[in-house]
């Protein structure tokens, strides 16, 4: 029986094909200057019977959709996707393009071509690496395939069904005791080498990110992103855009022990961005606590996470009596009023509030 005009159509093709069978539709006329107008087509996917084209067939006109859209694969809904998102989010890029790394077994693959199996297989694969790093790959996938859902792309979510298979970490954290902060502060007066740290990191400023992290809980990414323009050494604080939240977006004071800290960073960072690598390239966070938070720490005889940087200032700054508003909105914590309270006007309260804690 003939389908109704514009419904569109089945084929076989020809030769030997697993699936010989082409669902098609049209989707606009092209004028040419003389005869008829061309017939413009777009296939909605290839089937191994007939019966499966025209139910894609029959799927289309019940729900018209862009055909085109359908065929995008993983790294195509990626690269729509990205653009806005980075714009929104600046300070994710880094660790999002490393998590978009470890997905590129499926790039190449049409999304709604994937199924759970698939995905699962690249957590898998992720051998040796953290089950933190397994949940920034996995966020990935629920990104894009939410992104797909919202323009039709997909009607599923098989990411939803992904599980990690990196054993739990060790959730508790363990603050530095006042004798590591001293040993680390004696290091730095004496301007040695540093135990353990790799040559390529060698005359650069990563002891100091370490002190400046232990007064300012700065999270690591922020450390990071620091640039010489964030700080204003003269007013003692640092400007933060960070996105993550919108209490991220702060001025961070500096207390006064951290000055000279503060001071010797921006003399010695020889760019714009005050903590990179090698070749004066950024430094990602697995770099930074790979690469030299994890050997030089160990080497000193400390065991710790660059996040109990942040956990040993808000232990301190909650001894030392800082009122709580105050302290939600130093380190970036969503609190009801606090991001409304406290302004540039404040800073003077604030830094009399930092500059209680005391090592």
């Amino acid at each position: 029986m003939r389908n109704p005009n514009g419904y569109g159509g089945v084929s076989r093709l020809p030769g030997n094909r697993r699936r010989p069978y082409r669902a098609r539709v049209t989707v606009g006329w092209e004028e040419r200057p003389s005869g008829p107008a061309l017939q413009q087509y777009a296939t909605l996917g290839y089937f191994e019977t007939r019966g499966e084209a025209m139910l894609a067939l029959a799927e289309y006109n019940r729900k018209p959709y862009d055909p085109e859209a359908r065929q995008m694969t993983f790294r195509e809904v990626y690269e729509r996707w990205s653009p806005e998102y980075f714009e929104k989010y600046p300070s994710t890029r880094r660790v999002t393009e490393s998590a978009m790394a470890f997905c590129s077994r499926i790039w190449f693959r049409p999304l709604r071509e994937l199924n759970t199996w698939e995905l699962q297989e690249v957590i898998r694969r992720m051998d040796g690496k953290s089950r933190g790093y397994q949940s920034k790959v996995r966020s990935l996938m629920h990104m894009l395939y939410r992104w797909a859902m919202s323009r039709g792309v997909i009607e599923r979510d098989w990411s939803q069904y992904v599980e990690l298979t990196a054993p739990e970490a060790d959730s508790s954290r363990r603050v530095f005791t006042r004798e590591e902060i001293r040993a680390l502060w004696r290091l730095w007066r004496e301007g040695g080498p540093v135990p353990g740290e790799p040559e390529r990191f060698r005359g650069g400023v990563m002891l100091e990110s370490v002190l400046l992290l232990l007064y300012t809980g700065l999270r690591v990414g922020e450390l990071l992103d620091l640039r010489r323009g964030d700080v204003n050494l003269k007013e003692r604080f640092i400007d933060l855009r960070g996105t993550k939240t919108k209490a991220a977006r702060r001025r961070v004071p500096l207390h006064t022990d951290i000055l000279p800290v503060m001071a010797r960073i921006l003399d010695r960072a020889g760019q714009e961005q005050l903590f990179t690598g090698p070749e004066g390239k950024a430094l990602t966070y697995s770099q930074y606590k790979y690469g030299w938070f994890d050997r030089v720490l160990p080497a000193l005889g400390m065991r710790h996470t660059p996040h109990d940087t942040r956990h040993t200032f808000v232990s301190a700054l909650d001894t030392a009596g800082v009122r709580r508003a105050a302290m939600m909105f130093i380190v970036g914590h969503s609190q009801r009023d606090v991001t409304d309270r406290y302004t540039h006007k404040d800073l003077p309260e604030l830094l009399a509030e930092v500059d209680k804690l005391s090592y």
